[in-house]
């Protein structure tokens, strides 16, 4: 039951309306007894230092930043973790007795999701898009000890500065466009898809076929609306491994929830509560 000490967590961006994020922390919440609830917020782009500054005042224990916020909130936060540093980015922020410190849980989501796989490093690893998924998406794979990375993208403009950035940190990267990416994709051990290809409503879309790819590749697709896309079936069909983005956005979201709380999630509370709110709507909200 909320009452006066209930401690406050919620969700900041535009749209906001079909989240999932409520169903899978107040899932937990109640889980472990614990006196906290997450709202979302929507909240427009000329509103977010006031709502920002409005959260810090009322003393929320935290928040998460979803598009398209997630880099303009850094300019008003007071400190920002590793994660969010290497990325760029910021999707959960941590109210330390007025102190706000952003962190990146999507870096955490993808390399916790891929982390339990046999990895075949001295193969590249192909990220699909170049935007800020596919950013943290690399710095997972480099975390993981990748040294050879491939960036598929439409725009091969953004794609190029997005492998300028990897090779300054001292790992090998390409800059593909998309038909070079597909014809390239059945040399590499990991294929990350970091674009809302094959997305709700677009069911049929994908930007691989499994004649494109290789047996025994890890395929993570971020897209996870439908839990089965387009893109998994096609990797399972070539033999590949595939790895839905509900992983993700459960690990992430797990993650969020123990820094806020200093308690661990019940990982499995959380899918549960994920794959019921999915299926129960029709939306096409990324996170």
């Amino acid at each position: 039951m909320i009452n006066a000490s209930t401690k406050l967590c919620c969700l900041i961006g535009h749209p906001v309306s079909h989240s999932i994020s409520p169903q899978m922390h107040n899932a937990v919440f109640r889980a472990l007894g614990l006196n906290y609830t997450y709202l979302a917020f929507e909240v427009l782009p000329e509103r977010l230092a006031e709502a920002v500054g409005g959260l810090r005042a009322l003393g929320a224990v935290g928040f998460n930043v979803t598009i398209p916020h997630k880099v303009a909130v850094m300019r008003f936060l007071d400190e920002l973790d590793y994660s969010a540093e290497k990325t760029g980015a910021v999707n959960t922020v941590v109210n330390n007795r007025g102190v706000l410190r952003g962190y990146n849980t999507d870096l955490y989501g993808i390399r916790r999701a891929l982390e339990g796989w046999n990895l075949h490093l001295a193969m590249p690893a192909l990220v699909i898009g170049a935007g800020g998924a596919a950013k943290a998406a690399v710095a997972a794979l480099i975390d993981l000890g990748f040294r050879r990375i491939l960036i598929a993208n439409r725009t091969l403009e953004k794609g190029r500065a997005l492998a300028s950035w990897i090779c300054s940190l001292g790992v090998s990267a390409e800059a593909l466009d998309f038909e070079e990416g597909r014809r390239r994709a059945a040399e590499c051990g990991v294929i990350i898809n970091a674009t809302p290809l094959g997305m709700h409503p677009d069911v049929h879309a994908t930007p691989l076929t499994s004649e494109e790819m290789r047996g025994g590749t890890i395929v993570l697709d971020l897209v996870y609306n439908p839990l089965r896309t387009r893109l998994l079936e096609e990797a399972e069909r070539a033999g590949a491994i595939p790895v839905s983005g509900l992983d993700v956005l459960v690990y992430q979201g797990a993650e969020a929830f123990r820094l806020w709380t200093g308690v661990d999630p019940l990982i499995e509370v959380m899918r549960k509560a994920a794959i019921e709110a999915l299926e129960g709507y029709e939306g096409d909200e990324r996170r």
